[in-house]
This record gives structure tokens, sequence and C-alpha cells, in this order.
């Protein structure tokens, strides 16, 4: 018995003095094994933090995939299917989706199903999930191989791979940083600006069980910090291939209803369609009334006999955070003659905005809501709307781009 129990001892002290030997030996062995796998199940949920916007949300995506199969006589590319659970505030919304022999089939929140063929090449996401975050829970090297051949250093960005040996309480790693590197002669460049990723590939397959991203644009006083963690539940099975080509979709799902098009639109022209249903020109401007960021009660019509630019945006909205510069900018430079900027926010509250516009050192007055005010059925951002003295509208759009700036100026001088 004794030395039965000096036996067990000494076999665990030997373990515990001779790790486990690494199955990787460099990066390019990681790149190897994860060439050889042809078929995942796995579950993957991603975190997203902005702190311009004080906002945070969750993805669960449960994805099955296949790198490639074949139905009949003819050979495809990769299949899929998800769930998707979008979590945030203690709200849920679901999402599915099937990708087979190149017929791609979505479902919203809302059971409505849609069906179309795939075509890689017009794809917004290279491996057809519609949603762009939930398209980043499917590794992209496991669809892309070529990604291997970008991930060195060069003059815009520094890549670092690190070896994590196996032991007791370790599981062997390879850990990819990859940081960008600033060029100090662009005209762009500002010394706050960053962005990070970092990739862990985990022994024996070499799957990734976590990436993270984070960047910031100085200029914008904006970026986001991306989490993903996967779970991993069967490669390279039989079964996966099996649930995917057997998925059909649920009784419950249903075809949207066909919509004439909105009069003054073009068919399926999104753009047009949003134009043609916010208030026209010449129309008086319907009530904005809120609140401003020191919680005062506000309104346009409080600028009555002033023009006023009214700027409905949201933090968070590229066009509409490049805009503030020129907005705060118009506002001090016609201020005197009697012009105003008018930004309408309904998506974050005062504090936040406050905060985020503070951060930029701009003073663009603003109205705060709860939501959209009657009368302005904005879709897109910015929407903006110039409002003559006598509330009528003189102009409107959406959109924000390089040739705004000084069309808005001209339009203003026109005005005053």
């Amino acid at each position: 018995m004794t030395r039965s129990l000096f036996g067990a001892i000494a076999l665990l002290i030997f373990a515990a003095c001779n790790p486990p030997e690494p199955v990787f030996t460099s990066e390019l062995d990681v790149r190897d094994a994860l060439v050889q796998v042809q078929n995942a199940s796995f579950t993957a949920r991603l975190s997203n933090d902005v702190d311009a916007s004080d906002s945070h949300w969750e993805r669960e995506v449960q994805m099955d995939w296949l790198r490639s199969h074949a139905v009949g006589e003819s050979t495809y590319d990769l299949a899929w299917r998800y769930a998707d659970a979008f979590i945030q505030d203690g709200d849920t919304s679901r999402y599915w989706g099937h990708l087979w022999a190149n017929r791609l089939t979505s479902i919203s929140s809302d059971s409505l199903r849609r069906t179309n063929d795939w075509d890689a090449g017009s794809s917004n996401n290279a491996n057809g999930i519609p949603n762009y975050y939930s398209s980043m829970t499917l590794p992209i090297m496991l669809t892309d191989t070529s990604w291997w051949a970008a991930q060195v250093s060069d003059s815009a960005v520094r890549v670092i791979w690190e070896h994590v040996l196996p032991n007791a309480d370790q599981t062997e790693q390879f850990i990819m940083t990859k940081t960008s590197i600033a060029d100090t002669t662009d005209a762009d460049y500002h010394p706050e600006s960053q962005e990070v990723q970092r990739w862990i590939f985990e022994a024996p397959i070499g799957l990734p069980v976590r990436y993270e991203q984070s960047w910031y644009l100085g200029d914008m006083a904006y970026g986001s910090d991306i989490a993903i963690d996967w779970e991993w539940e069967l490669t390279n099975d039989g079964t996966v291939e099996l649930v995917v080509a057997d998925w059909v979709a649920p009784e419950w799902s249903q075809e949207p209803e066909k919509t004439p098009a909105v009069a003054g639109g073009g068919d399926g022209d999104w753009f047009e369609e949003a134009m043609a249903a916010l208030p026209t020109i010449g129309e008086a401007a319907p009530a904005i009334e809120g609140f401003d960021l020191a919680g005062v009660a506000t309104s346009l019509g409080d600028l009555a006999g002033d023009l006023v630019y009214v700027d409905f945006w949201y933090i968070g909205c590229g066009p509409c955070m490049r805009a503030l510069p020129h907005l705060a900018h118009m506002e001090e430079e016609f201020g005197p003659a009697g012009f105003h900027v008018l930004g309408v926010n309904h998506h974050q509250d005062a504090k936040t905005v406050k905060r985020y516009l503070d951060r930029r050192e701009l003073d663009v007055p603003q109205v705060i809501l709860d939501s959209l005010p009657e009368g302005y059925p904005v879709v897109a951002y910015p929407t903006w709307f110039l409002v003559d003295r006598d509330g009528s509208i003189i102009e409107r759009n959406m959109g924000y781009g390089e040739e705004t700036a000084t069309f808005l100026d001209s339009l203003v001088n026109a005005n005053l």
C-alpha cells in the first residue's frame, strides 16, 4: 500500500516536471492545421463597447459551417446555418440564416424570410452572412486562406507572434498581435488614432478561441472595443454537414409582402424613396420640441426668424461625426447674421452627447429627443434641412461628403 502511494506521488511529480510536448513549432503549423478543418460546429460570443456613445451590446451566434459541399453533380464552396441573438439593454432580437448550394436564406427578428441566389463577388461580407458583426464570428482564416499571407509586418502594421508553451495549467497557444503604424506625414494623421487586433489560436487543432479588436479615431473622438470568444463543439464531423444540408426554414417564418414603391422613387431605389417621404421644399418645417444639453426645453420654433440648419445625427454615424466640425464653424461664422445649427439626436441622452462634443471641443446646439418627431420619417443619417426665416424648408438632403461643406457655405450665404 505504501509503495503504491509513493509510486503514485512519483508519477505526479514526474508529470509536473515533464510538461506536454508542444504540437506546433511556428504559426505556419497553425495555418497548415486549419487547412485540414473541413467543417465545424461552434458558439461565438461577441461583445462591443463604445465609450463615445456609452453603449454596450452582445451577439451570441451558434453556427454549423462547411468549407465546401456537393449537391448532385455540382460542387460549391462554403455552406452554413446559424442562429444569432443580439442582446442590448436587456432586450434580445433573434436572427437566422442558411447558405446551401449558393442559395441564401435570412430570417429577421420580425420573422420575415428572404431567399435569393448568393454571389460572393457582390456580397457585403465575403462569407455571405448579412450582418457585419455576425459575419465576424466565422473566423476569416477558415474561409480565406490568403489571410495568412497578409499577417506580416510592413510600414503600415507591426505583427508579433507569441508562442505560449503548454504546461499542466496552460494549453498551448499561438497569439498574434497586429498594431497599425501611423503615417505622421498623412494629412489625416492624429496622434491619438490607433488600431490593435489580437488573435489567440489554441492547440491541438489551431482554431481561434479569442479575438480582440480595439480602434480609435482621434479626429472624431470615436472608437470601439470588440471581443469574440469561441467554443468549438465539433470539427471534421459528418453530422455537421447533415445538419446544414437538412435545414428547413421554420414554418412560422414568412416572406415579406410586396409593396409598391413610394411615389417619386425608383423601384428599389431606397435613396429616392427615403427622400420622397421627407417634408418637401417649400413646406412648413414640422415642429421639433425637446431639451437642450443643459436639460432646458427648446424647440425649432424658438429660432423663428432665423435661418436654421436642422441636422438629424447620432454618435456612431461616421458622416455625422465628420460633419460636426464644419457645423460648429458655420454656427460661429454665420451666427451673427441670424443663422443657427440645431442638431437633433434621439439615439443618445444629453449627458452622452455633451461629453462627446466637449471631448472634441465643439459647440453645436442640440435638441435631445426620445424618438423621431412627428413629420420627420428619417431613415438615414445625417439627414438635414435648411429652414428659412419664415419656417419653410429651403433645401434638404441626406449624407455628408467631401464637397458638402463648400455647398452648405454657399447655400447659407445665398439665403442669409
